[in-house]
């Protein structure tokens, strides 16, 4: 019975097999030198094939919207934030730009970021703090535009809650199974409504017209900004 050779995948490996049986009856200096120049060229070839055939993409671009608080006050307009990469303090971004309703804005790759937030008034420094490891990441119902919510108080975290259609939702916010006050201030953007609040669950009320349904144990997370769609 017959045994096949090894099997040829292209015409250059063809090519390096008739080319082989070739430098067969050279001496072996002679045979050495071409067969390393040939592995050489044909690498390098190679490499090249390769790294022309993969495209070079560049990260998508979203808004990175960040707000600041100490406990339930706002103090956006009182803080001075700085944004970094991960783990990359030494290099900060370009400053974000504040915008007309004191919200701090920057355009940023998608990726992890480390937030610093200096809080003076008067020209003195009251509280800094550190947000480590944000993810900004072009998830589909945040629309190219992510919130992060910085608190200088400890055991705070933010709900922010968007409509599925263009209105702003007429929404409140209660503690989990206590419905009889409500548990923080609706502060309404143009185009979301947030809640700062001790981390914890809620019950959220939703009002579209005379009809009111709920959002029973909505979780707030600690030192985080969670987002909820509102049918």
């Amino acid at each position: 019975m017959a045994v096949s050779g090894p099997r040829i995948h292209n015409e250059r490996d063809a090519d390096l097999t008739d080319l082989s049986v070739k430098i067969r009856g050279m001496r072996c200096p002679a045979a050495l030198a071409v067969v390393t120049a040939l592995v050489a060229w044909t690498t390098a070839t190679e490499r090249v094939r390769v790294h022309a055939s993969v495209p070079h993409t560049h990260p998508q671009q979203l808004v990175l919207e960040v707000r600041v608080f100490s406990g339930h006050e706002e103090v956006t307009r009182q803080t001075r934030i700085t944004i970094h990469k991960a783990g990359e303090r030494s290099d900060a971004l370009p400053h974000p730009t504040t915008q007309g309703d004191g919200a701090v804005e920057l355009l940023v790759p998608a990726g992890i970021y480390d937030l610093q937030a200096i809080h003076e008034r008067d020209g003195r420094v009251l509280n800094i703090r550190w947000a480590n490891r944000l993810v900004v990441m072009p998830y589909p119902d945040e629309g190219g535009r992510h919130l992060e919510v910085i608190n200088f108080r400890s055991g705070y975290g933010a709900l922010q809650l968007r409509s599925d259609d263009a209105e702003l939702p007429d929404v409140a916010i209660y503690e989990a199974s206590k419905r009889e006050k409500p548990a923080g201030t609706a502060l309404a953007s143009g185009r979301y409504v947030l809640f700062v609040v001790p981390a914890g669950l809620y019950d959220v009320q939703v009002r579209k017209g005379p009809k009111v349904t709920w959002m029973s144990g909505v979780e707030v997370p600690l030192d985080r900004t969670r987002l909820s769609i509102v049918k």
